[in-house]
């Protein structure tokens, strides 16, 4: 279609531009030119023409039947009579609702204005992710038309937001904790709810943020900076609870350590005074066994040598030094024998009296 009217506009620059340098124009340029003008306007009054794009498809209407065609048009140009036919373009590819566009404009018409489940108020903005089944797009169009959204999916979207949301409470909300649930009750109900509109396939549900009031919001983080401090004191308590189990088991373990080191002590003492008994038992041990010995030797010895004046005559004989001459005299009745001590001492003291 937009290549036709600059054919067209050129051609009509061409004409204009020959009219103004005062160029004759023959009866055959005229009539040429008179053809042109009357099957411009018959295609600008009669014939329709629209472009169909491979995210759109085209529901044709007959206007004289008063019918929607079943199947709809496809990708490309599609030429039309304006006076008996109508397409009308629908966009079937995912798109949200409400837009970015339809937000700014309509912000009230379009923000959710909710209760929770303790009463509490609350702003949700929700967009709702759709897409439109091709082939069911003509009955779509029979059973409601291009308005479908305002008609269909915003009162449902409010409806369904509002049970959904009426399940938690304004602190559930607020926290975050439910927001996935929210949208996946939300997506399920709606898809529940336009399941007799086959042409509405709802893919997803999003929540872009909750709003309540400043008075309700100050006092949940008031009751946060509350619950946080109780956590920390518990925290504190516990750590100083665990640090008396320290201290005590460390108490436990230095006293334990005391008990061994004195056990330990007083065993080595034992070990060291058993040791030095030990040692005295067998000096003792060892002396009157030299003792036993010497004098079973003595013993053994005076039993040798014929008894004590034997033994004395034997010590006797052991005193006499190494030069000490001794002479031999014949021993008789009178006589003395030299072993003969007492005869010996005798004789000396006789001599000495002499």
């Amino acid at each position: 279609m937009s290549d036709l009217l600059r054919a067209i506009e050129r051609f009509l620059d061409r004409i204009s531009l020959q009219l103004q340098e005062g160029v004759y124009m023959s009866r055959a340029n005229m009539v040429f030119l008179g053809i042109f003008i009357g099957l411009f306007l018959f295609f600008w009054f009669f014939i329709g023409i629209v472009d169909i794009k491979p995210t759109q498809v085209g529901v044709q209407i007959e206007k004289i039947q008063g019918k929607v065609l079943e199947m709809p048009r496809g990708v490309g140009y599609h030429f039309y009579n304006k006076i008996t036919t109508e397409i009308v373009v629908y966009h079937v590819a995912a798109r949200a609702f409400p837009r970015d566009v339809m937000r700014s404009e309509e912000e009230s018409a379009y923000t959710l204005e909710l209760k929770t489940n303790d009463g509490q108020n609350v702003r949700a903005d929700l967009t709702v992710i759709y897409a439109l089944k091709a082939n069911e797009v003509p009955a779509l169009h029979q059973q409601i038309g291009v308005n479908f959204e305002d008609q269909i999916l915003l009162p449902q979207i409010r409806s369904e937001a509002r049970i959904a949301i009426g399940s938690y409470t304004a602190e559930e909300i607020y926290s975050g904790k439910v927001r996935d649930a929210i949208q996946k009750e939300i997506a399920g109900r709606l898809q529940a709810a336009v399941a007799k509109y086959p042409a509405i396939q709802i893919t997803d549900a999003l929540i872009r943020n909750f709003a309540f009031s400043r008075e309700f919001e100050r006092a949940i983080e008031q009751k946060k900076l509350a619950a946080q401090q109780v956590e920390i004191n518990r925290n504190m308590a516990l750590a100083q609870e665990e640090e008396s189990k320290r201290q005590e088991a460390e108490a436990r373990g230095a006293k334990l350590r005391a008990i061994q080191e004195a056990e330990g002590r007083a065993q080595a003492v034992k070990i060291e005074a058993d040791a030095e008994r030990y040692k005295l038992e067998q000096q003792a041990a060892g002396k009157l066994a030299n003792y036993k010995a010497d004098a079973e030797g003595k013993k053994l010895q005076a039993e040798a040598l014929g008894g004590g004046q034997n033994v004395v005559a034997l010590k006797f004989a052991e005193s006499i030094p190494d030069k000490f001459r001794v002479f031999a005299v014949p021993v008789g009745e009178n006589s003395t024998n030299i072993m003969d001590l007492n005869g010996v001492l005798k004789g000396i003291f006789s001599d000495i009296q002499d």
